[in-house]
């Protein structure tokens, strides 16, 4: 039986620039050379076994062609753990802080419009979100969405035009990141607890910011739907446009998710709720 000809590819990164080595297996001479000029066609730039990408690089497209000219293509998995830190361009004091940050791991960050981000801190799931002109991190929740954050830290991120936030680059969103952790494990976090005279105002805080949803806000406090607003309101804290919409939700049964059980290797069904 003819062996599949096979792209074996492997992604190094240094600064959030990649290299890709790659080894062609099972391939004629003529077959080599066609792939090798179908990737320079779609933007790649090769050089030996080191294939680099610009921005102007179609890859999926070069893996399409690949595919249809029979070739089999092998991924080899990244090394760093759950999320290569050398993926990320960052300025060299930046990146010393991040790698030495004890108790602190970061297992994703990506994406824009929002830029979004997640780990664990000190024993807790964090998530890190950007859009618009704001972005906050909040800490004490999961990645389910089925538990609410229990600490959040907001911040504007002011620009011209009011869309910067979820174009952050690496540099800031990491920025950003460590700023807030610094503040959490820093600051006074009582006004997070009930019974503080400034519990109520975090809590609608976190509503209007979009860290809580009245559902858990109603349950904080102690507060009917109406009551929440009114009370946001009477502080001058802005509302959230499905404020309406969460009213009506309120008396309906909660919604469910479904989760995998990494402990018992199934998929589980989950109340979202408070834990």
């Amino acid at each position: 039986m003819t062996a599949t000809p096979t792209i074996h590819w492997r992604t190094e990164w240094s600064d959030g620039s990649p290299t890709h080595l790659v080894s062609l297996c099972d391939a004629s001479a003529e077959q080599c050379r066609e792939i090798e000029l179908a990737a320079e066609h779609e933007g790649i730039l090769i050089e030996g076994d080191s294939w680099t990408t610009t921005a102007n690089t179609k890859l999926i497209k070069f893996f399409q062609v690949a595919r249809l000219k029979g070739f089999r293509i092998e991924f080899e998995r990244e090394e760093g753990g759950a999320l290569n830190l050398q993926r990320l361009k960052l300025d060299p004091t930046t990146r010393v802080k991040l790698e030495t940050m004890p108790n602190f791991t970061m297992v994703e960050l990506a994406g824009s419009c929002p830029v979004q981000a997640q780990g664990h801190v000190d024993g807790h799931y964090w998530y890190f979100r950007a859009r618009g002109a704001e972005w906050r991190l909040e800490i004490g929740g999961n990645e389910n969405g089925t538990k609410a954050p229990g600490w959040w830290h907001g911040e504007e991120w002011p620009t011209d035009d009011g869309f910067g936030a979820g174009y952050l680059t690496d540099e800031e969103a990491i920025a950003c990141i460590l700023r807030a952790v610094e503040l959490y494990r820093t600051e006074d976090r009582s006004r997070f607890e009930n019974g503080h005279p400034d519990y109520e105002r975090t809590m609608l805080d976190g509503w209007s910011y979009g860290s809580l949803n009245l559902q858990h806000v109603v349950k904080r406090l102690g507060l009917s739907g109406p009551e929440v607003v009114e009370r946001a309101k009477s502080l001058g804290i802005e509302i959230p446009f499905t404020a309406e919409m969460e009213i009506a939700a309120l008396g309906k049964p909660l919604p469910s998710a479904r989760a995998f059980d990494r402990a018992s290797g199934e998929w589980i069904d989950l109340n979202v709720g408070e834990d």
